[in-house]
């Protein structure tokens, strides 16, 4: 075997000891920061695949994020389900949104997807504060703990404390970010690529260019949803100001000081925007400060992130 290979193997091994084992070192505030970086990872990672592969830029994620956490928080008031029906329900919700939204908003182009996308956003903000006898208006909707998790009558994981929550949200990216690896190594993310690079070349030699596009975007749209869904018991609620226009230019600004188009990344970015504010003190007040000149910066200086930038840089010394 190759030492590149066996370092990376180290590596990889280490470092999920470390997050799986992180709980019982950081208290519970580290804990909690820690989650929240996990479920931003998993919106900037679905969002990477509709902007950073197939070169459709939205702004909505922060809508799907919160039709993913009302479906549980909805079907477990009203139906009684618990989270491992209510989890499939959200990314299935979430993904028909996408669908409906993708069809008329991917044939326009540029800043005009955008605005549509920004109208979508408000359209869903508004409709959870107005609708009240659904959504609960402004108070929201109460979401219980998602309970035990056993297998043969024993219970495996108790999924009511913070340290639960973690190690399914640790699951839950890893899923993400598995499926999000196989997708784009395969036809289908190659076809994002090709649409993404030159999309009038991609459908003169026969691609289906708007069936690639709406299905990054279904597919992106119901892994928002999965974070949803989980979001909604972590917080044990749900209300309109959780999942504002401010989450989807979080998101879209973790992906691009990241690097979109790549792996690595909209995960970087994710942990660094989420983790820094949060680990300086008081700076945690001014986070979307901090975003929006990071953000500026990013595409200033280093359009294509930071882990674009390393990889023009090592592609430059070869």
């Amino acid at each position: 075997m190759k030492q590149p290979v066996i370092a990376f193997s180290v590596g990889a091994v280490a470092l999920v000891v470390l997050l799986v084992a992180a709980p019982f070192a950081a208290g519970g505030y580290e804990t909690n920061v820690l989650l929240q970086a996990l479920l931003y990872t998993m919106l900037t990672v679905s969002l990477n695949l509709v902007a950073g592969y197939a070169g459709q830029f939205s702004f909505s994620h922060g809508a799907f994020y919160g039709i993913g956490a009302y479906t549980t928080a909805i079907m477990g008031r009203d139906l009684g389900t618990g989270f491992w029906i209510n989890l499939p329900a959200g990314i299935v919700v979430a993904g028909l949104f996408g669908l409906l939204l993708g069809i008329p908003a991917l044939r326009l182009k540029g800043h005009f997807l955008a605005i549509v996308t920004i109208a979508f956003q408000s359209i869903v903000y508004l409709t959870l504060t107005q609708w009240v006898s659904v959504t609960g208006g402004q108070n929201g909707i109460a979401v219980p703990h998602i309970g035990a998790v056993g297998f043969g009558g024993h219970t495996l994981l108790g999924i009511t404390t913070l340290r639960g929550y973690y190690w399914l949200a640790l699951v839950m990216t890893a899923i993400v970010l598995f499926v999000s690896w196989r997708l784009v190594r395969s036809r289908i993310g190659r076809e994002w690529i090709a649409v993404r690079d030159d999309e009038t070349l991609a459908g003169a030699v026969g691609l289906d260019t708007m069936r690639a596009k709406l299905l990054a975007f279904v597919i992106s749209a119901a892994m928002a949803g999965a974070a949803g869904v989980l979001s909604a018991h972590v917080m044990q609620g749900v209300t309109p100001d959780d999942f504002t226009i401010w989450i989807s230019c979080s998101v879209v600004a973790m992906m691009v000081v990241g690097g979109r188009g790549t792996f690595v990344g909209p995960v970087l970015g994710a942990l660094l925007l989420t983790l820094l504010p949060e680990f300086l003190g008081g700076l945690a007040q001014y986070k979307m400060l901090i975003f929006g000149v990071l953000l500026v910066l990013a595409i200033t200086l280093v359009p294509e992130g930071i882990v674009g930038r390393v990889r023009q840089r090592r592609g430059g010394a070869r």
